[in-house]
């Protein structure tokens, strides 16, 4: 499940850079600004409602109470992805519209066709999770995403070579949603169709469903809440940086193009996220397990090292990718239009890092709701401030929106943390280590792209060999002085998989 789930955010993130070379950078706007809608829909039939329905079926005593739940749940979802259908294709006019682009209309239904088969995926993934199976969800989630950007990337070239309207494009690249559920859908379909179909208890089928669907709307929209984190923020932004630069004086063509060039700090904030949380989320079970097993020692050192290793290495991450912005933006988009926006957008990794263990340790200690509240209320900044922003400071406004958007979730959520919990969040001592490491680390990766350039150039392509010498700098100075400074004690060290190991190497380096 983690090497599926790591697999496609590399693919999630990777395949939009050739996408953007391919449409150029008001294709991209039109891709992207109807992208969080998408986003949404995978929340409901992936990373949401799956985790939430695994657990509703692991409470079930017998495998007839939980059969009896997938046919309610299919029941339910499925009359919740008929509202969400028809709902998304008669409003989609009126959506375009708030968006500030009528022609989006089309785009916007081709999306929400992909709710049709949200119920299959959300539910048969769930099953299969909650009987402790992760085969079938990885299986289905790597052959959605190959097939989505198989058909996103081919959409975009046949657009490319035959000039396709914009529009046209992100329609046809859209519709990849619901053919890549199709046939993610036969891998769970089958297993779903058995139960279905397979004589059952008229005694059980009373159950009633009404408390099933409050815990669905509350808990489990809860948990998608959370996991759309990083949606529900694009998705203000698709309602408010193009109406904002036309207000700021731009001509809607400008503002299409400008949206686009935004829009390409997603796919850099996403690998940048994949980097940084890939270490504290290995390390977030054992957080749940301590708790159980009451192991309140065990249970904050595991906390603290989480944390650790989350704030460092994506802070390593945002201070690489600020630092060598113009660089990448020209390397990976061939130009280095929007840099200051996109390394301000860059701090994001941190903001969302940080949540994301946060939140981990909560859940931990079945604490749902202060997650909730936290992101309604970045959210809701996000929303009052955005407009105003990108009025006055076009898209770098819109980049300081999210993150003055995560950064009160930051708080918010921090402030419920147990009095010893909130204490290991202020460690000065490894901060200011830290701060300096990653300074050190900054200036050796400036230092080294000052003088690739001299020697490679100034060209797109001179950027690739700077780009990556500069990144080969920068992760052997920070590895180092993480160990020169003593930056994670012993104890830390040997938390982290592997640890006994790298303390082993180590004392052979010294020698």
């Amino acid at each position: 499940m983690t090497a599926s789930n790591l697999i496609a955010k590399i693919l999630s993130a990777g395949y939009r850079i050739p996408l953007q070379n391919l449409v150029g950078n008001t294709g991209f706007y039109v891709y992207q600004q109807v992208y969080p809608l998408y986003g949404i829909g995978v929340t409901l039939a992936l990373s949401g409602l799956p985790v939430f329905i695994s657990k509703l079926v692991a409470e079930q005593n017998s495998q007839l109470e939980k059969e009896l739940l997938v046919r309610q749940l299919l029941k339910i979802l499925g009359v919740l992805a008929l509202i969400l259908v028809i709902g998304g294709w008669l409003s989609a006019p009126l959506i375009a519209e708030m968006m500030g682009d009528r022609m989006l209309t089309s785009v916007i239904r081709s999306v929400v066709l992909m709710f049709c088969v949200m119920p299959i995926l959300a539910v048969g993934r769930g099953y299969w999770q909650g009987k402790y199976n992760m085969v079938p969800t990885a299986t289905s989630q790597l052959v959605e995403q190959v097939v989505r950007v198989t058909i996103v990337i081919s959409a975009a070239v046949v657009a490319h070579q035959f000039h396709w309207d914009v529009y046209k494009m992100g329609s046809a690249a859209m519709i990849s949603a619901i053919i890549a559920g199709v046939f993610a859908s036969f891998i769970l379909g089958p297993s779903l169709w058995q139960i279905i179909s397979r004589p059952h208890n008229t005694q059980l089928t009373r159950s009633p469903i009404l408390p099933l669907i409050k815990r669905l709307v509350v808990e489990g929209g809860i948990v998608c809440l959370f996991a759309a984190l990083i949606v529900l923020f694009q998705l203000i932004d698709s309602f408010t940086v193009k109406r904002g630069l036309v207000g700021s004086g731009l001509s809607a063509t400008h503002a299409k193009a400008l949206k686009g060039v935004f829009d390409r700090g997603q796919p850099l904030v996403q690998l940048g996220l994949v980097i940084a949380t890939s270490f504290s989320t290995m390390l977030l079970p054992a957080l749940t397990a301590s708790h159980v097993a009451g192991k309140l020692v065990e249970f904050r050192r595991s906390f603290r090292f989480a944390l650790h290793m989350c704030i460092t290495m994506s802070l390593f991450a945002a201070g690489g990718l600020i630092v060598l912005m113009p660089q990448i933006n020209l390397l990976l988009f061939a130009s280095r239009a929007g840099s200051l926006a996109l390394a301000v957008s860059m701090l994001n990794i941190v903001l969302v890092a940080v949540i994301t263990t946060y939140s981990g340790a909560l859940q931990s200690l079945n604490q749902f709701s202060v997650t909730a509240v936290g992101l309604i209320g970045g959210l809701g900044v996000k929303a009052v401030l955005n407009f105003y922003l990108v009025k006055h400071f076009e898209i770098v406004g819109a980049a300081v929106g999210t993150v003055l958007g995560l950064l009160v979730t930051v708080l918010i959520i921090r402030s419920a943390f147990p009095t010893q919990l909130r204490r290991l969040t202020s460690d000065w001592s490894f901060r200011l280590k830290l701060v300096g490491i990653c300074a050190i680390m900054m200036v050796a990766v400036k230092v080294t792209c000052i003088i690739s350039m001299q020697i490679f150039g100034v060209t797109r392509m001179a950027m690739l060999p700077t780009v990556f010498l500069s990144v080969l700098v920068g992760c052997l100075v920070a590895l180092g002085t993480v160990f020169w400074w003593h930056l994670f004690s012993l104890k830390e060290l040997v938390t982290f998989p592997g640890g006994k190991r790298l303390l082993i190497l180590m004392r052979q380096l010294k020698k």
